[in-house]
């Protein structure tokens, strides 16, 4: 497959996780809480559901797809021959910056999951621990790191 088309793959899934994420949390979020509730109602929840559930599949085949599409940009790029420069310790950076958010992203979705337990927990139980503290840092986190991905991407072109 052509360079050109790895790196817009590569760029379209990175696209679709962030922009994901900023739905999720500057969209959906605070639709669920607007006015003077401040626990959503059982419609808000199956949404919530609705759309976590998509999105995590989503997500998924994102990050298998930037792995995929990365580690080939990454041997195209010259592979070990640019490792040993400061673009290489830039890249590895992004690389364990990558990793963290791999994991917020499995700490969300298989642990933290408000609706895991194949949807077994009731209404309260899925909003109580929608709006802990946990999983709302766990998000924020997730798209600030993913951001920083970005920057560093970005300053990679510029060497």
């Amino acid at each position: 497959m052509p360079a050109y088309v790895v790196t817009w793959i590569h760029l379209l899934a990175a696209m679709t996780f962030l922009g994901g994420w900023m739905f999720v949390l500057f969209a959906v979020r605070p639709s669920l809480t607007e006015g003077k509730a401040k626990t959503p109602s059982l419609d808000g929840m199956e949404m919530v559901k609705k759309i976590g559930n998509r999105f995590r599949t989503v997500g998924w085949v994102c990050i298998v797809t930037l792995i995929l599409t990365g580690a080939s940009q990454l041997l195209d790029e010259s592979g070990s021959a640019r490792i040993e420069t400061s673009w290489g310790l830039i890249m590895m950076l992004k690389l364990f910056v990558f990793a963290i958010v791999g994991g917020l992203v499995f700490v969300h979705d298989l642990i933290l999951d408000p609706f895991g337990g194949a949807g077994k927990k009731t209404g309260e139980d899925s909003a109580g621990l929608l709006f802990s503290g946990k999983v709302i840092w766990v998000q924020w986190g997730i798209l600030t790191l993913s951001l920083g991905v970005l920057l560093i991407a970005a300053y990679l072109t510029s060497i």
